[in-house]
């Protein structure tokens, strides 16, 4: 590690998704990363429920992403962004399905949606029916069985490893899936994610109103990417999250001049 390099802790489920996670957090690109593994745990079948690893990272050289240097607080010029402050890292660009005819997306689709039914059925023990549909470049897969939505309902991870699971599957296209993966359980989490959006304009309204930060400790990288999004156009707050791993969490903030005294309320907060 470079002298008064900052290091950093992330946890993920493989290697290279912490080392993403860390690139974003360091504001660098994915080959500025040094990092060294810290821990890694593995399970028995379906061990993807419980797979982590935690590595240690810190950038090579003092570049940031857009190439500035660092300033007087170790962060570097965001001109591009017309807020400055506005965190996207949630955000992954649309993938175009024109170069897939219908009868291979179709094909795609049932692939996915016959996968997802075998993996569901050997974790019920029953046969599972599994619908899908393909809207605005995603692919939600609703589960229709009492036992997952239970284990779901206990465990929110499930549903995104499931996700994890279905975006490696057909390797044959040798390129990045032409939609987005959603697993959802009798519309349960679509549900979620109507109430998370209006929860994100009360908060908004909230924050704008009394100038002051608010943070959520939301578990669910999925249901900080949903706030996120939902505020991402909001002109008078934006978002930003603090920590890492199971300590990530998901803070609204007003928009206002960085002067001192914001500094230092900020800061006591552990936001730099």
């Amino acid at each position: 590690m470079q002298k008064n390099a900052k290091e950093i802790r992330v946890t993920a489920k493989t290697a290279d998704l912490a080392i993403k996670e860390a690139a974003s957090l360091l504001n660098t690109q994915v080959e500025n990363v040094a990092h060294r593994i810290v821990s890694q745990t593995n399970g028995g079948f379906f061990s993807f429920l419980g797979k982590k690893v935690e590595i240690a990272a810190w950038a090579k050289n003092a570049q940031s992403k857009s190439g500035g240097t660092k300033g007087r607080r170790g962060q570097s010029s965001r001109s591009s962004n017309p807020k400055g402050q506005r965190e996207t890292k949630d955000v992954k660009p649309r993938v175009d399905t024109e170069d897939l005819s219908q009868e291979e997306l179709s094909l795609l689709t049932e692939d996915l949606r016959a996968f997802c039914a075998g993996v569901c059925e050997h974790m019920s023990g029953n046969p599972v029916d599994v619908t899908a549909e393909l809207s605005d470049q995603r692919l939600v897969l609703d589960i229709d069985d009492e036992y997952i939505s239970q284990q779901i309902a206990k465990n929110s991870k499930l549903a995104e490893s499931l996700e994890h699971i279905l975006r490696k599957k057909p390797r044959h296209l040798k390129r990045e899936l032409p939609f987005r993966i959603f697993v959802d359980v009798k519309g349960v989490r679509r549900g979620r994610e109507t109430d998370l959006v209006e929860l994100a304009k009360d908060l908004s309204e909230k924050v704008h109103e009394n100038r002051r930060p608010i943070v959520l400790n939301y578990k669910s990288s999925y249901d900080r990417k949903i706030i996120h999004m939902a505020l991402d156009k909001d002109e008078r707050v934006y978002t930003k999250s603090i920590g890492t791993g199971p300590n990530r969490k998901l803070m609204i903030l007003p928009i206002k001049k960085k002067d001192s005294e914001n500094h230092e309320q900020y800061e006591e907060l552990g936001v730099d």
